[in-house]
């Protein structure tokens, strides 16, 4: 049986007192955010110093920015300062593709913007992918999940032997019916 996933909408959250409208990550968005982690990885030279984990963080911080500049879908409550000295009302931000990038360009806002939508998604399919998580068995013993051990006996279990527990004696012979007393007599 084939199962397929209804797609969810889009949902409005919050992100540093803003609201995100965010499409859900599906895996045509994700194949697409491993391409552009990969580039990263080849666009770096190996022997730079770069270490290991390094490397890994860039290519994750690549892949968390190719997941939101394509699944962010609008905003609303997002500001640009009037000046330099952070002071004054300052003026709405319109969303946009080049808005959006700006907006990333800050550390911080970027890791908002991680915390809020590709985290919670790494974090679902961690718990999905954990043992015993998986899909439900399949009716013919071929799904993800391994069917689940009966709960009923199949035979009684073995007697034992020299046990403190003896059994209950029983008469051997039937019980001799008594004949029924006539109404009136005691």
């Amino acid at each position: 049986m084939l199962v397929v996933r209804k797609p969810k909408g889009d949902v409005w959250t919050p992100v540093m007192g803003a609201e995100v409208l965010f499409a859900p990550i599906d895996r045509p968005m994700l194949m697409r955010a491993r391409r552009a982690a990969r580039a990263v990885s080849i666009a770096e030279p190996d022997d730079d110093g770069t270490s290991a984990i390094d490397m890994l963080e860039e290519m994750g911080d690549a892949m968390s920015r190719a997941l939101i500049a394509e699944g962010v879908r609008d905003w609303r409550g997002v500001c640009v300062m009037a000046d330099e000295s952070d002071e004054g009302a300052g003026e709405v931000l319109e969303f946009s593709a080049d808005n959006l990038a700006m907006a990333l360009a800050d550390p911080v806002t970027f890791e908002a913007f991680d915390a809020a939508y590709v985290i919670p998604f790494v974090q679902r399919e961690r718990e999905r992918e954990e043992p015993g998580n998986a899909f439900a068995a399949s009716p013919n013993g071929i799904g993800a999940a391994a069917m689940p051990d009966s709960d009923t006996a199949s035979k009684p279990a073995p007697r034992k032997r020299g046990g403190a527990a003896t059994n209950a004696r029983t008469s051997s012979k039937s019980r001799r019916p008594r004949p029924k007393k006539a109404s009136g007599e005691s």
